[in-house]
């Protein structure tokens, strides 16, 4: 009888020991492509806002997506007092995008006295390609584009 006692103790032991050291499951990052994955699902919605602002130029830009199921999005900005350029790529499949710039007088700098508004707003499956350059009246004049 003790013999038994002794061999069941041990086998509880060894069973015992092995779920202590088996560590929790892995977690899994989620996507599409992987419906048993938790941390993300299917209907998940991104939001991604973007606002440029160039004092020197007169000159505000944006972005804003909202509510979107992403496929892929990427923008380049680059600002300086005598230019702005500015490159945005996207790609959705659900949702409202909305982008547009602003350019004021650059003699006033007045917002009464806009020169250039563009607004643009997508709703539902969406591609984006914009390509914007915004350049002071005199860049031409110095050589900016290659001219003389």
């Amino acid at each position: 009888m003790m013999k038994l006692v002794v061999v069941l103790g041990t086998l509880l032991l060894v069973v015992g020991s092995a779920f202590a050291f088996e560590g929790p499951e892995p977690m899994k990052l989620g996507s599409k492509s992987n419906p048993d994955a938790s941390l993300f699902s299917h209907d998940q919605k991104f939001s991604d806002t973007t606002t440029l602002k160039n004092y020197y130029l007169g000159m505000s830009a944006y972005k804003d997506f909202d509510g979107c199921d992403r496929l892929s999005s990427n923008m380049y900005l680059k600002s300086n007092p005598d230019w702005v350029d500015i490159a945005l790529g996207a790609n959705f499949s659900s949702g409202t995008g909305r982008m547009g710039y602003m350019v004021l007088d650059q003699d006033t700098m007045d917002i009464r006295d806009v020169m250039v508004d563009v607004n643009h707003e997508f709703i539902g499956d969406f591609n984006i390609d914009e390509k914007i350059l915004v350049v002071k009246n005199q860049m031409n004049e110095t050589g900016f584009f290659g001219c003389i």
